[in-house]
């Protein structure tokens, strides 16, 4: 098969020639908004190819990102602008941050200094790497290494994502709704197109089958064994960054560590084998009883369906094979953690209401962190046959993020309705509207299948939410499957891109007779 493959792509690149031209890569044009200029700006002011900076920002998901934002100093994947400079293997991060002589906290406030930053970074990487101007393809080393991953595959797969974005070209939405282009590039099919990622090695497979392995060091990130604890709990994260970046900083940032990782499309990862003990918590007897799951997202914004069924699904198989208590005392988020400077680290986790154990001094681990966020604990839990506590919601009825739920505490129990036509959310302080069909009316499924992206309103309301925080998403070229993805279910899907391009129409010939043949710096968490 591959020797069928190579051969059509060596006649590809022979119908394909001279005619394979395309348009100059695009400038920003004159009529750009605020974020266009900013890229082609920084882009021309560091000799760096503009649409490669808006590709890499893309497959980030974060073009939408705010031009000043709040941002948690103690979040376990600090990452700045539009490029997410990350503590990766190459620390791009703080290297961003010496550049342009500001601190990393303020580098990831304001966006626009660290997109200027990113372009610093990726200047300095391409001139070492030996990157040429506008020729992109030259720039794919200088792309693995501002990945930040610690793997030579998923390196590389992270460059033919960008580049796979670069070929097809589109126009994608940016901050405040601005329109963004990057024109369709020709580049030589080895750079966009999956042959072998060998992403999936059996070299150390993971525990959980759907699971992606990420090869990951314990040296200053763990503690191998557990000591004899039994594993009594699960602890619910988010990672505050995309799915890049939270991959390769909890790959590689030290005095860290969790054992999976699930993004906004389902995706599930795992870095830490569950015999050892990751430091996750900030309370090193949690960290011994406990398996800790980031999710991809921030605390401020609600999750996706898929990425609740997904965890869902990782819980239900951790909570068998460990027998632990399908509770919320034992099914915890970050925030419920006893903090050890303030009392014994055995303590029972917070069971006072999720605003109650985040605001207070007592909870969240030694670093008083105040994740998941907006958590849809009552429908979480029902996904796995678990049971939420009736502190986890109001006594008024309120619609699930996906309108197909209705959820409150009446009389000391959680009500939990199908919403079979659908919820009417209602003004602060009124019931929500439950609707239910008549008998007999065919039913939808109460939640997507996975790959599905909703586009719901926030938890009181029905204003949607920008990409930020959601999936990157980059259709590739034809003939693969996107090997990327980047917190309940306001995120909306990304603008969708146009044609792409000349490299792939010239390319369709010659596949097609294949076809006929057949992923806070310094304190540890550790507790």
């Amino acid at each position: 098969m591959r020797l069928h493959f190579l051969a059509a792509l060596s006649l590809g690149a022979a119908v394909c020639g001279a005619g394979c031209s395309t348009a100059n890569p695009s400038d920003g044009g004159a009529a750009a908004g605020p974020l266009g200029r900013a890229f082609t700006t920084s882009a021309a002011t560091n000799g760096v190819p503009r649409d490669l900076l808006v590709a890499i920002a893309h497959t980030e998901g974060s073009l939408d990102m705010p031009r000043m934002r709040e941002v948690d100093p103690v979040a376990a994947v600090p990452v700045a602008g539009p490029l997410q400079l990350r503590h990766g293997k190459l620390d791009t991060l703080a290297r961003g941050a010496a550049l342009v002589g500001v601190t990393e906290l303020a580098l990831r406030q304001d966006t626009d200094l660290a997109l200027e930053a990113g372009a610093r970074v990726l200047a300095e990487i391409g001139a070492a790497q030996g990157a040429r101007g506008e020729e992109l393809a030259s720039w794919q080393a200088a792309i693995e290494e501002m990945s930040g991953y610690a793997d030579d595959a998923h390196r590389k797969d992270y460059a033919r994502r960008v580049f796979a974005l670069l070929a097809r070209g589109g126009t994608f939405e940016g901050r405040d709704g601005e329109p963004v282009t990057i024109e369709a590039h020709d580049l030589p099919p080895s750079a966009w197109m999956a042959i072998d990622t060998g992403l999936h090695t059996d070299t150390a497979p993971a525990d959980y089958g759907p699971a992606e392995w990420f090869p990951t060091s314990c040296t200053n990130k763990c503690t191998p064994g557990r000591a004899g604890n039994p594993v009594d709990y699960v602890v619910i994260h988010d990672t505050e960054g995309g799915w890049d970046a939270s991959v390769a900083t909890l790959q590689n940032d030290p005095g860290k560590s969790v054992q999976y990782i699930v993004g906004t499309d389902g995706r599930v990862g795992q870095f830490i084998h569950e015999v050892d003990t990751a430091w996750h918590a900030g309370n090193f007897v949690y960290n011994q009883r406990s398996v800790g799951i980031e999710h991809v997202g921030y605390a401020n914004k609600p999750y996706t369906n898929v990425q609740y069924a997904a965890s869902a699904t990782l819980v239900q198989h951790l909570t068998d094979k460990y027998k632990i208590a399908k509770d919320r005392a034992h099914i915890i988020g970050h925030d419920q953690i006893p903090n050890g400077n303030v009392m014994a680290e055995d303590s029972a986790a917070c069971s006072q209401t999720p605003k109650a154990c985040e605001t207070g001094s007592q909870y969240g681990g030694s670093n008083n962190h105040r994740d998941p966020g907006i958590w849809e604990w009552c429908t979480y839990m029902a996904r796995f046959g678990g049971s939420c506590k009736c502190n986890d919601v109001t006594n008024l009825l309120n619609c699930s993020e996906d309108k197909t739920q209705a959820f409150r505490c009446a009389n000391g129990k959680v009500e939990l309705d199908q919403c079979t036509a659908g919820c009417v959310p209602q003004a602060s302080g009124v019931d929500d509207v439950c609707n239910v069909a008549p008998k007999g009316t065919p039913q939808p499924h109460p939640h997507p299948p996975a790959g599905a992206v909703n586009q719901i309103g926030p938890y009181e309301g029905n204003a949607s939410v920008g990409p930020y925080g959601t999936p990157a998403q980059v259709e590739p070229p034809p003939l693969e499957a996107s090997a990327g993805s980047t917190g309940g279910c306001r995120a909306a899907p990304g603008v969708g891109g146009s044609g792409f391009g000349a490299s792939a129409a010239c390319l369709g010939l010659a596949c097609a007779a294949m076809v006929r043949r057949r992923r806070r710096r310094g304190t540890p968490h550790r507790g």
